[in-house]
């Protein structure tokens, strides 16, 4: 099924901000994997993102995250975010008093619990009671992302955009540029 592509206008926003020849690369990247599949998941270039409360993908282009949202008609390209922008972002929403710990100094098993918490969170129970939840991340990457999808302000910045297409404000990839 051939999908439409519509633009937020905050994802618009995005795209003018950028060099012609990244957003050249952009439609193209768009054209190649959210036209026909847009929901088939990859291991390097499309992901549906875990704590999204509506299923919320992203499209890796290059140095470029792009988010968005499918519907049984359309693609809605909510944000088009420059790696390093969200790199920022993730950063500075780092939680307070969160601690590193090497995990040589944590027990032998937890090793192989982070490999299955890579595929699936684990509940940690205390006495049967849920107690915790161990999240492991297959790569640098998974965890920018996971920071990122807890951000407040990256979620306001995409339920912004959701807003925006509900009212009728976005624009179809042809009509954009």
């Amino acid at each position: 099924m051939r999908h439409e592509i519509v633009l937020s206008p905050e994802a618009i926003e995005d795209l003018k901000s950028l060099r012609a020849s990244d957003r050249a690369a952009l439609r193209d990247a768009f054209e190649t994997h959210l036209r026909s599949e847009p929901t088939k998941t990859s291991r390097s270039r499309i992901k549906r993102l875990r704590g999204s409360a509506k299923p919320t993908f992203r499209l890796r282009a290059g140095n470029f995250g792009v988010f968005y949202d499918v519907t049984r008609a359309e693609v809605q390209i909510l944000a088009v975010i420059l790696k390093s922008e969200g790199e920022c972002m993730a950063r500075k929403s780092g939680k307070a008093g969160v601690k590193r710990v090497p995990l040589s100094e944590v027990k032998d098993d937890l090793s192989r619990y982070l490999h299955l918490a890579e595929e699936d969170e684990i509940v940690i129970t205390r006495h049967g009671m849920p107690a915790g939840v161990l999240i492991g991340f297959g790569s640098e990457e998974a965890w920018f992302e996971y920071r990122l999808e807890n951000d407040p302000r990256f979620l306001a910045r995409i339920e912004k955009a959701r807003m925006n297409l509900r009212r009728g404000r976005g624009k179809r990839l042809e009509d954009a540029f």
